[in-house]
């Protein structure tokens, strides 16, 4: 903003940053820097707002907005407006005595807007964009839209019918016929037509040439192959066991398959190659080639044919060759000579008609031109200001009481609101950068619930709360800026670190967990059991132990008979026994060197050994949170962003939050269910600490009151 001289930068969201406070301050922005914007160039896509408003911005159409596309939309807007200072209100009106009549686009947008004053102006006098806009989509929903360019809809009864859809099949422009076209058209129409007229078709031998080039033709590049290979044979006659096929290193073949046996002959020489160079037109040949090469010997009565008669015959066809390239080269030519004439003849009503109808057009151009500009013109003076507050600097981005033009929507799920959700176009592309961020992500199909389903891709950063209960395929409900709803659901996940004490007890949970799965492996007989049903299944159960005999002594029934195994578990768990009793007694005498110690030291010893623990893990955590970038997130989705942004604890606060009750809520308990769960909870813990206090007690007495030595 501009203060006592001075333009003044605002810290925000951690960096310094130029915020245009008032329409007086967009001046500035004109002068500044472009190292010291927030932005430099956003896809239109990924904004939030009135499309029409990126589009305009959008100078040259490529998808992007820029730095100097927003400077070339400011200075427009100063050049044209009297005062600036009208985009404060942020209004869909404007007077027109607030246009600059001293530019040319104010003076003509000027005269516009009076001329057609009953139409676009409403009760108090002013231009409003719903009447712009009601009166554009008046002008262009017609035959003729005024945007140069003549549709089929616009000659459903005209006698000009017949020639748009001749121009339309030869130039591929389906109502795309300009008028550079038509008459790019007439122009090699009427050189076609002249040429034909003082050129005459050539003779081939005094015949005429159609059926001899038709059958020539046919053939024409397999002979020419035939002579070439053959020359090769000529140079090298090694070559000639190139057209010798090893049996036994022939491919696969299906003889019942009639296609792949024609594939092959197609792709054969017309004949076995020989160093003398001659063609037997009527033996010897490829059978899928016989019936043309018959047709070609009998027309130009030939049996044999040599290297220099094929080309004496090549040579008689030049001339016609050179004639068929301008007669069918020709786009225009290939409507015929006689199609054309009558197009071009007389007064030439079809073509006229047509540049009629692209004169209308042009005509309706300028209207249509106007109401743009002026539809253009509101849109800045409406959205601007708050546009450079989402773009030379991140004022909305950062500010919870703003919709942001940066931001998709919410995304309501697990009881919280997460905001900081984007449009993107590709789940992989975006994941590729945005795993850099060192942030909690998450990736959406949504499709829109309105009349016409829109399906949609999001990526969504978690800045609070926890991951416990959200996972891929998980259910999702969001609301874009408009208020539009979406179902979806998360098909793809980014871990990172979400809060300060999700952070911190991150390596103590996925120890739990660790400790867990070994517990349940140890305890999970399931795999036991099917190894057992497998064995009943194929009837391999061990065979039952015989009887013991009278006359056996009561050792060897012992040890006979499989009661080895009953010896090993026998000693097993007497190994496990004198391992529990190890670790007792090593317990035993800790229990007895700490119970030397007085109280307040035993209490010393916990506290430094909590923070032996979590003081590292804290620092740990802390760092890894400072690390969060926002930049890569939004670069990511194909900004560039030109200020580094750190997401800090306050600004997470922004982008999560949980439910917002109403002013005035009251909670009233109507079913009184006993919460049995933290009632178990508060008894374990009062256990625990009675216990570890009576330890404390029963060690201390006992120290006291032992016998010095």
């Amino acid at each position: 903003m501009k203060k006592n001289n001075r333009v003044v930068f605002e810290n925000i969201g951690g960096s310094f940053q130029f915020h245009a406070r008032r329409a007086e301050d967009l001046h500035q922005i004109l002068e500044l820097d472009a190292t010291a914007w927030a932005a430099l160039c956003v896809p239109v896509a990924s904004l939030n707002g009135d499309p029409e408003f990126f589009k305009a911005l959008d100078g040259d159409q490529n998808g992007m907005v820029r730095v100097d596309e927003v400077k070339a939309a400011i200075s427009w807007l100063s050049n044209v407006l009297c005062n600036i200072k009208v985009l404060n209100e942020a209004r869909n009106t404007l007077l027109i005595e607030e246009l600059n009549c001293e530019h040319p686009d104010g003076k003509l947008l000027h005269d516009f807007a009076a001329e057609h004053a009953a139409e676009l102006l409403n009760e108090q006098k002013q231009l409003e964009l719903s009447l712009i806009r009601n009166k554009l989509k008046a002008v262009t929903s017609g035959p003729l839209a005024g945007d140069g360019l003549l549709k089929l809809k616009a000659l459903e009864k005209s006698e000009a019918l017949g020639l748009y859809k001749d121009i339309s099949t030869l130039l591929n422009c389906q109502d795309k016929l300009t008028s550079d076209i038509l008459e790019k058209f007439v122009t090699d129409a009427e050189s076609f037509v002249a040429w034909a007229k003082e050129t005459a078709k050539p003779q081939f031998r005094k015949n005429d040439p159609v059926p001899f080039y038709d059958a020539y033709k046919a053939v024409a590049a397999k002979i020419d192959e035939y002579f070439r290979f053959c020359e090769l044979i000529r140079i090298d006659p090694a070559h000639a066991v190139r057209f010798t096929l090893d049996p036994s290193k022939l491919p696969e073949l299906d003889l019942q398959d009639q296609q792949k046996i024609d594939e092959v002959l197609k792709n054969a020489p017309l004949a076995l190659p020989a160093a003398e160079g001659e063609l037997e037109l009527t033996k010897t040949v490829n059978p899928f080639y016989q019936d043309k090469l018959e047709a070609f010997a009998k027309l130009f009565k030939i049996k044999k044919l040599s290297l220099d008669e094929w080309k004496e015959l090549k040579a008689e066809f030049v001339e016609y060759i050179d004639y068929l390239s301008k007669a069918q080269g020709d786009l225009a030519g290939q409507l015929g000579r006689e199609k054309l004439e009558k197009y071009l003849d007389g007064d030439r009503k079809e073509i006229n008609l047509l540049r009629q109808l692209l004169a209308e057009d042009k005509a309706l151009s300028g209207v249509v031109d106007s109401l743009r500009k002026l539809e253009q013109l509101l849109l800045y003076c409406r959205y601007m200001l708050e546009f450079v507050n989402n773009f030379v600097s991140f004022d909305a981005f950062f500010d919870p009481e703003q919709i942001s033009m940066l931001q998709a929507g919410r995304l309501i799920m697990d009881g919280k609101s997460y905001n900081l959700a984007v449009w993107i176009d590709d789940v992989a592309s975006h994941k590729k950068i945005a795993m850099r961020s060192n942030l909690c992500l998450l990736y959406l199909d949504v499709v829109s619930s309105g009349k016409v389903s829109v399906k949609r891709k999001l990526a969504v950063a978690v800045t609070g709360g926890s991951l416990n209960r959200i996972y891929i395929g998980k259910p999702a409900f969001f609301i874009d800026n408009n208020n539009e709803t979406y179902n979806g659901k998360i098909v793809d996940m980014v871990d990172g670190p979400i809060s300060f004490g999700q952070t911190l007890w991150a390596p103590f949970r996925r120890l739990s967990e660790a400790l867990g799965d070994k517990l349940q492996k140890l305890t999970d007989f399931s795999s036991t059991e099917k190894q057992l049903a497998q064995a009943i299944d194929k009837g391999k159960l061990p065979p039952a132990a015989p009887a013991p005999q009278a006359n056996v002594p009561m050792s060897q029934r012992f040890l006979g008979n499989g009661s080895v195994m009953l010896l090993a578990g026998g000693l097993s768990v007497a190994a496990l026994g004198a391992g529990v009793s190890f670790v007792l007694k090593a317990i035993t005498n800790a229990v007895t060197s700490i119970s030397a110690l007085p109280g307040y030291v035993i209490l010393i010893w916990i506290f430094v050994l909590l923070a032996i623990f979590l003081i590292p893990t804290a620092i740990f955590a802390f760092l890894k949170l400072r690390k969060r970038n926002l930049t890569l997130f939004l670069e990511a989705g194909g900004w560039a962003v030109n200020l580094p942004m750190r997401l800090n604890l306050h600004v997470s606060g922004i982008f999560t939050h949980g439910t917002e009750y109403p002013e005035r809520t009251h909670f009233k308990v109507v079913n009184k269910v006993p919460h049995r769960r933290s009632l178990v909870f508060v008894v374990l813990i009062t256990i625990v600490l009675l216990a570890a206090a009576g330890a404390l007690w029963y060690l201390q007495s006992k120290n006291a009151v032992s016998p010095q030595v």
